[in-house]
């Protein structure tokens, strides 16, 4: 069926394609964000049979949803055919909708509460470390650290910052705004960001101070208490407030220890409060008048706890960031051998952001019901408005953790991987809130630690590999990579079932019903339970092929039932990948699970020692130039001779050929820890198959040695297991291209036992002659 075809005619009716039940979704009101044009997402990435795909949409016009299993002949031709594979698509389920599905997005993220019920306060403290200050609109702008108002008609109280940097708060009666009841103060804090700021604002019958740091900043008027009406019946919020009924005014920065007080704190109470730097976790000052108290030191959660004796609990909303230092923190925390649950001067804070959001939380458009003999393998959503010709396309996996045929491999699709990367416009337009990748940064500046996959992932599609950058090269990292497997894998007839990161995190003893492990092209982004599964897995004896390059890069964690990735990356402060967070902010790296973290390798467990191989830096992909093939060194191994003899280019080379760049090592590579300047692995059980040669046309290299590229190791490990470790993300794209390639990934995949419908039975040799590489 060519692309663009309706495919009514191709629908099975086991495929049972749906429009989803009207669902009502429960938020706090906040000012929402239009999402123009088409776009979704599926949740969840990987399916099971029997289990229900949800497809959400932002659709403004009529549409048509279709569901097609992707094919395989055109990714293991010699030569790229994107028309023909778009082609190759087994169309299994359609529906149509007469109206638009139109839904917003509404990024930003605060704490709140409903109508606490209490009075103005007399004194309102909080620490604020500012990331950014608010935009200036075309009237006024500020940003709110708390509040409970809602401007314009029932405005309360509030302490905030404008976008001038100038502090400022508002002691009015819950009425109607008035102007004359915001007090500002006379400095800026613009020179300041990035700073820890101690705000107070005390309110003496209609007098108002306001405190910068313990000093008196500004002064004003307030309304008195007799025109105050008591609770506004307004909620409060920490970090937005309201206008207009929905949350806005939202902070980009931290708040710590923000204390409510019922009488106006003399000028010692306020210099005390700024003196300990909200070290002690209960306020000391002014305790008999306490209204409320938020430390704000949760390390997870979705609630914010008052310790001030009055239960005013707020919920959190948009996932802002938990776990982190506060103000009495010192920036040598967090480097090695620290421990924040024995650090007392750790203090804590919650980062807030206006464009934080981890869910669109759109209601489901349509559910797909995978029926129970459903192949695992790359399928996707169509979806095409009435009248247009460009479609959304959304790729999914249909997994099978338990294998129907015996001594199959598992292929792991890296959709960790895909969504630390995918969430980067591919058309110019930056939505607030769809803009969390693992390599954009909030509004505030920081970096997003909290990324969620039930949101669009615009660059994880199921055909593209080019982008404007790469058309030289027809190179792509997401999902080309383990579609092209996963075509080789079928036409060569071998026993194989598809998994996602997501699977291997809720069960890593899954891998025991299988022969052999696949990790292919990029799968760079990896939680303990991964790590710690291979690892058990290959001391059980199991068996790894690792056609990846950038393996187990970082540590991250993910929670299942949110679908939220958490990453907080460290830089080492060398000027190779400051990006990340620099050594003075690595009390930052604790994830909410309690642990940092960071790259495998600066955590102390190298993916070296799990798999032999770790991250030696990334060329130019966009540069034919910048690939290369492997120099074969040990052309008398077994592998290179049983059950078939693997041919050389030019009696040396293989990988000379790929779909995914002009040659195998390219885009990024892994090699030896001793090419990196470390320690060498056991020599025992280790054989240097080839290696890769690059030249100088590295964007960033970690190497000893210039222009070291990938190796090609087989593993025998003394801890136990057996890993194949080709160390180059572009390998996949070349099982179509390269005969040398797909001879060796054929004798591995013999040697390591997987199923084949012309099995053979393992050679008893192991080695021809000496081998000519390196140890």
């Amino acid at each position: 069926m060519a692309a663009g075809t309706h495919p009514s005619a191709a629908t099975g009716n086991a495929w049972n394609l749906r429009a989803a039940a009207a669902s009502v979704v429960e938020r706090p009101a906040q000012r929402p964000v239009r999402v123009a044009g088409l776009a979704g997402y599926v949740d969840p990435l990987g399916v099971r049979p029997g289990q229900v795909l949800r497809i959400h949409l932002n659709a403004p016009a009529a549409y048509e949803i279709a569901v097609g299993k992707l094919g395989h002949k055109a990714l293991v031709q010699p030569e790229p055919d994107d028309d023909g594979d778009r082609a190759d698509v087994r169309w299994l389920a359609s529906l149509a909708s007469p109206g638009a599905a139109r839904h917003d997005v509404y990024p930003g993220s605060y704490a709140w509460m409903d109508d606490p019920g209490i009075d103005r306060p007399a004194t309102i403290s909080a620490w604020v470390r500012l990331g950014a200050l608010p935009a200036t609109t075309e009237t006024s702008s500020w940003a709110a650290i708390i509040s409970q108002m809602d401007y314009p008609d029932r405005c309360g109280w509030a302490l905030g910052v404008d976008a001038d940097g100038r502090p400022r708060c508002y002691a009015g009666d819950g009425a109607r705004h008035d102007r004359v009841f915001w007090c500002f103060a006379e400095v800026s804090l613009r020179r300041r960001l990035d700073e820890w700021v101690h705000l107070t604002a005390t309110i003496d019958d209609d007098r108002v101070r306001l405190w910068v740091d313990g000093t008196v900043a500004g002064e004003g008027r307030a309304a008195r208490p007799a025109r105050q009406s008591g609770a506004t019946g307004q909620p409060l919020r920490i970090g937005a407030s309201g206008e207009s009924g929905v949350a806005d005014h939202l902070l980009d920065g931290d708040v710590s220890d923000v204390a409510l007080f019922s009488r106006p704190l003399n000028a010692d109470e306020v210099v005390a409060l700024t003196k300990n730097r909200a070290a002690a976790p209960l306020v000391e000052v002014g305790r008999e008048s306490l209204v409320a108290h938020w430390p704000l030191r949760e390390r997870r959660g979705t609630h914010i706890q008052d310790v001030g004796g009055n239960g005013l609990t707020g919920v959190l909303v948009n996932a802002p960031v938990l776990n982190l230092p506060g103000p009495p923190s010192s920036p040598a925390a967090g480097r090695a051998g620290y421990d924040p649950d024995a650090d007392p001067r750790r203090g804590g804070c919650i980062r807030f952001s206006s464009d934080d959001l981890v869910d669109c939380e759109w209601p489901a458009a349509a559910e797909l019901v995978v029926p129970d003999d459903a192949d695992s393998g790359t399928y996707y959503v169509r979806v095409t408005l009435a009248g247009a010709d460009d479609p959304v396309e959304l790729p999914f996996v249909v997994v099978r953790p338990t294998p129907r045929r015996p001594r199959s491999v598992a292929l792991l699709f890296a959709t960790f991987t895909w969504t630390a990367y995918a969430r980067r416009a591919t058309d110019g337009v930056h939505v607030p809130g769809l803009m969390s990748s693992a390599y954009t940064r909030n509004a505030g500046g920081r970096l997003f630690f909290n990324l969620g996959m039930r949101m669009p992932l615009p660059r994880v599609q199921p055909f593209r590999h080019r982008t404007h950058l790469r058309d030289a090269t027809l190179h792509q990292h997401l999902v080309r990579p383990e579609r092209q497997t996963e075509a080789w894998l079928a036409e060569q007839g071998y026993a194989y079932e598809c998994i996602t990161d997501a699977e291997l995190d809720a069960e890593p003893a899954l891998l025991d019903r299988f022969a052999a492990l696949m990790i292919v092209g990029h799968n760079e982004y990896w939680t303990d339970r991964m790590r710690d599964g291979v690892e058990t897995y290959l001391r059980g004896g199991g068996k790894v092929l690792c056609l990846s390059g950038n393996t187990a890069f970082w540590r991250v964690s993910y929670d299942p039932r949110t679908r939220v990735l958490e990453t907080r990356k460290t830089s080492l402060g060398d000027g190779l990948d400051d990006a990340w967070l620099p050594p003075e902010r690595w009390a930052e790296r604790w994830h909410t699970d309690g642990h940092p973290g960071g790259q495998w390798s600066h955590l102390g467990r190298p993916p070296s020692e799990l798999l032999g191989l770790e991250t030696l830096g990334w060329i130019d992909s966009g540069d034919e130039t910048a690939y290369a093939p492997f120099t074969i060194c040990a052309p008398g191994h077994f592998l290179m001779q049983e059950p078939e003899e693997v041919p050389l280019e030019d009696g040396a080379f293989i990988g000379t050929r790929s779909h995914d760049g002009p040659a195998v090592s390219g885009y990024e590579m892994d090699g030896l820890p001793q090419a990196l300047g470390k320690p060498a692995l056991d020599p025992g059980g280790l054989t240097i198959l080839g290696h890769a040669d690059h030249g100088p046309r590295f964007v960033a290299h970690w190497g000893v040695q210039a222009g070291y590229g990938a190796d090609l190791i087989l593993w025998e490990r003394p801890a136990g297991g057996i890993v194949f470790n080709a160390g180059a993300t572009n390998y996949p794209g070349a099982l179509a291209a390269d005969p040398g390639i797909q001879a060796l990934t054929r004798n591995v995949l013999h040697h390591m036992g997987v199923g084949h419908r012309s099995p053979r039975r393992p050679s008893e040799k192991r080695r021809l002659q000496e081998d000519v590489c390196p140890q």
